[in-house]
């Protein structure tokens, strides 16, 4: 019987192969996760971007509409739509209150009379994107006699009065079918001077730091939760 001679050689060549295999095995596996994986994070990338895309598109639309709508009075109503905040603002505070008084004058009833049930109607359409209705009322920091603290809540206060009696007006305009809707998505908020308009040299505006501002608030929150679900 003839005997198969064994060297050292092959053991190690056989243990090579065996390890290579191995190796082999390691590698198509690892390929195979980060495949899977980057596949994944191309879908959830996709999404995420879906979402974004969605809300951006959104805040067109409703600038889109509001611009249509109101356009053509703007420059009557001395007044401006902010594409990006979806604010518009009524910047002459002649046209709007008495001085010094939350009354408000017979002009702005008048704009208000042809503005607000529009843009309810506007905005219902949109309501399921929408979480808020801002009304704000904004001074200058000016106030006879006073110190700049003074004068900040003396203005706060002045502001929350003229917010209220432009909502109060507002909700008066609205048809009895819009009344809920109104209380649901609408807020009246007095901003004192927190937030003057500025000159190009830095110094305050004060007459159009003066202004009423109408803002609509996307709902950005439940965006968020998508795009932190999808991280997930």
């Amino acid at each position: 019987m003839k005997r198969t001679l064994t060297t050292p050689w092959s053991s190690i060549s056989d243990f090579m192969s065996a390890l290579m295999m191995v190796f082999l095995f390691i590698s198509v596996s690892y390929a195979y996760q980060v495949s899977v994986q980057s596949s994944e994070l191309e879908v959830k990338s996709n999404k995420i971007e879906q979402i974004t895309t969605n809300y951006s598109n959104k805040k067109d639309e409703i600038f889109n509409d509001l611009n249509d709508r109101f356009y053509d009075r703007l420059t009557e109503w001395k007044a401006k739509i902010d594409k990006d905040s979806l604010t518009l603002q009524f910047q002459d505070p002649a046209l709007l209150f008495e001085p010094g008084s939350s009354t408000l004058t017979t002009h702005f009833s008048y704009i208000l009379s042809q503005f607000w049930v529009e843009y309810v109607e506007i905005l219902k359409k949109h309501e399921d994107s929408i979480r808020e209705i801002k009304i704000e009322g904004h001074t200058s920091s000016e106030w006879a006699g006073a110190s700049l603290d003074e004068s900040y809540f003396n203005n706060m206060q002045l502001s929350q009065q003229r917010t209220r009696s432009t909502l109060q007006e507002c909700y008066a305009l609205t048809p009895a079918n819009s009344k809920s809707w109104v209380r649901k998505y609408v807020t009246a908020n007095g901003m004192s001077f927190s937030r003057p308009i500025r000159l190009t040299t830095g110094k305050e505006d004060s007459i159009k730091s003066r202004r009423v501002e109408f803002t609509v608030v996307v709902d950005s929150r439940s965006k968020l939760d998508e795009i932190i679900g999808e991280l997930k």
